[in-house]
C-alpha cells in the first residue's frame, strides 16, 4: 500500500543498513507512521520501532503494532491516559533488542512536525548506542545508522518520496569520551549524528526560507521535470544558490516569489498551468487511455468517497492524512471491491463477476498510472478561475528573470 500511496518512491544506500546485527535506525519525522513504514520496506530484516504511547489508545492500532513496538509515553501521552514504560524500561528493551541483534527505529526528534527540515535532536538515541556498547565492553558493534525520508507533499496521496539511508556512525571513537564524561560524549555523538542526518534532506533554516524555495523549485520541476531523486539534489543546489545570493536580490525575489505562490493559493490555480511542462502537449497516449481512465475513476469513486467521508468525520490533524487514508485503505479497498462485485453479479447474473472482481486492481493501477503521467495536461488544463493570469504570468518571468543562473539541472 506504500508503494501505491508513494509510486515515485527511489531508495539510496540501502546496503548501508540492510545488513543483520543490531543497528539503531535513527529517522526524521514529518509524516508520522509512515515514516517508520517507508523506512522499513526496503529492507530484508524485521525491523522494531519506538512509538508513540498514544497510538496504543487505539485498541485494534494496538492489536496491529504491539509485537513491532515499544510504546514511549511523553508527558502530554499520560494525561491523555497512555500507559507506557518509563525511561529506563525503554533503555532496557531497546537494550534487549540491540543485544539480540534487531534493528530498532527511532524518531531522535521526539515528535512529528510537518516541516521539511530536522528539528533538534534529544539525546536519547546517543545515550542508548553508547550505554548498550558499554554494557557489552564494547564489542557489541551496533551500528548507529542515519537515514532521511523526504516527500515531496507528506500529507498528499500519490506524492513522491527520497528514501536516504546514510553510512554508519562508528561508535567506538566515542569510548574513551563515553567512560571519562557520559554527557560531553552523548552531544558530541548527537551532533555528529545531527550533521549526518541533516545532510539527508532539504535542512532549510526556517519557514521564511521555506516559503521562497517551495515556489522556485516546484516552478524549476514544471520547467524541467526530473526524477524525485535529481530533483532532491536540485533542490538542494537551488537552497545553496539562494543563499549565496546578495542580500538584496534575495529579499526582491523573495518577495516575488511568495506573491507569486501566494496569489496561486488564492485563486485555486497551479504553478504547472503557466510552465512548459513536456507533458501538457497532447499525445496519442493522453486521448487513447481517457477511456480506461474514466472507468477506474468510476469504480473506485465509492473508495474515495468512504476514504474522505472517514477522515473529514474523524476531524484528524492534516499531518496524519496521507497515513490514516493509506491505513484505511488496507480495509476499504477489498471491501468496497468484494460490495461492487456482489452489486454486479446482481445486476448481471450471468457469472462475469469475478472477472469483473479481478479487473479492478488492474484498471485503478492504470488509472494512477495515467494520473501520474498525465496530470501536467489536465490540471493546467482545469485548474482555477483564470481571471488573474496575466498578473501570474508576470510574477513567474518577474521571478525567474531574478533567477536567471539558477541551477535548473542541479
Amino acid at each position: 500500500m506504500l508503494r501505491l500511496y508513494y509510486p515515485g518512491m527511489e531508495v539510496e544506500g540501502r546496503h548501508h543498513v540492510n545488513h543483520p546485527g543490531p543497528t539503531l535506525l535513527c529517522g526524521n519525522h514529518p509524516n508520522t507512521l509512515a515514516d517508520p513504514l517507508i523506512v522499513g520496506i526496503h529492507l530484508d530484516y524485521q525491523m522494531y520501532f519506538l512509538a508513540n504511547a498514544g497510538l496504543w489508545l487505539n485498541p485494534v492500532m494496538a492489536f496491529l503494532i504491539d509485537p513491532f513496538c515499544i510504546p514511549v509515553a511523553r508527558p502530554k501521552d499520560r494525561q491523555a491516559g497512555a500507559q507506557g514504560g518509563d525511561k529506563d524500561e525503554v533503555f532496557n528493551r531497546t537494550f534487549a533488542g540491540l543485544e539480540t541483534g534487531k534493528i530498532m527505529y527511532i524518531a531522535p526528534e521526539g515528535y512529528s512536525e510537518l516541516e521539511r527540515k530536522l528539528r533538534r535532536l534529544k539525546g536519547g538515541a546517543a545515550s542508548m548506542a553508547l550505554e548498550v556498547e558499554k554494557r557489552n565492553d564494547w564489542k557489541l558493534g551496533v551500528s548507529l545508522q542515519p537515514v532521511g525520508a523526504n516527500y515531496e507533499s507528506p500529507t498528499t496521496c500519490f506524492s513522491r518520496a527520497f528514501i536516504r539511508y546514510g553510512e554508519p556512525i562508528d561508535l567506538l571513537q566515542f569510548r574513551e569520551q563515553y567512560e571519562e564524561s557520559p554527557m560531553r560524549a552523548i552531544r558530541a555523538l548527537t551532533n555528529l549524528l545531527t550533521e549526518r542526518m541533516q545532510d539527508l534532506l532539504i535542512q532549510t533554516k526556517n519557514k521564511a526560507e521555506e516559503r521562497v524555495l517551495r515556489p522556485i523549485e516546484r516552478a524549476v520541476q514544471n520547467e524541467v521535470p526530473m526524477k524525485v531523486s535529481d530533483h532532491h539534489y536540485r533542490t538542494k543546489a537551488i537552497l545553496s544558490w539562494l543563499r549565496e545570493l546578495p542580500e538584496d536580490r534575495r529579499e526582491k525575489l523573495g518577495a516575488v516569489a511568495t506573491k507569486y505562490e501566494g496569489l496561486l493559493r488564492e485563486t485555486g490555480q497551479l504553478d504547472v498551468e503557466f510552465s512548459n511542462h513536456p507533458d501538457r502537449k497532447l499525445s496519442a497516449g493522453l486521448i487513447l487511455g481517457i477511456p480506461f481512465y474514466l472507468y477506474g475513476l468510476l469504480n473506485h469513486g465509492l473508495w474515495l468517497i468512504l476514504i474522505t467521508s472517514i477522515w473529514n468525520a474523524l476531524g484528524i490533524d492534516r499531518g496524519y492524512k496521507a497515513t490514516f487514508q493509506m491505513l484505511a485503505s488496507w480495509f476499504l479497498l477489498p471491501l468496497t471491491y468484494l460490495l461492487q462485485t456482489l452489486v454486479f453479479n446482481w445486476v448481471y447474473p450471468e457469472g462475469w463477476g469475478w472477472l469483473y472482481f479481478f479487473s479492478l486492481p488492474v484498471v485503478g493501477l492504470f488509472t494512477l498510472k495515467y494520473w501520474l503521467t498525465y496530470r501536467a495536461y489536465w490540471k493546467g488544463r482545469f485548474s482555477g478561475s483564470g481571471k488573474h493570469d496575466a498578473t501570474l504570468k508576470a510574477l513567474r518571468k518577474e521571478m525567474f528573470a531574478l533567477a536567471e543562473d539558477l541551477p535548473m539541472r542541479g
